[in-house]
């Protein structure tokens, strides 16, 4: 009495977390001064006080719809261009 068993379906693998920590690889946001990278629930507050992920909206606030061109690590306390944050090909 040989019969298949089906396996249960397979979980999704797991997210990546951000954690904020230190990295050296991947292709993951980051400060270009001392390398910290934003986590999901890292925020930032624009001009009009609203507070979200920068990272989420390209540096653009979602209330007031002002372009940030610039981005301060809060590791850092460094300004540089929001695009230097993101990883280069």
């Amino acid at each position: 009495m040989d019969r298949e068993i089906e396996s249960a379906p397979k979980a999704p693998e797991p997210a990546i977390e951000e954690t904020g920590d230190v990295g050296t690889g991947g292709d993951r946001i980051r400060c270009p001064y001392c390398k910290w990278s934003p986590a999901a629930h890292d925020r930032w507050t624009c001009d009009c006080r609203h507070s979200w992920n920068t990272f989420d909206t390209g540096g653009v606030c979602p209330k007031c719809l002002l372009q940030w061109m610039h981005t301060q690590c809060p590791n850092c306390l460094q300004w540089s261009a929001h695009s230097a944050w993101y990883p280069q090909d």
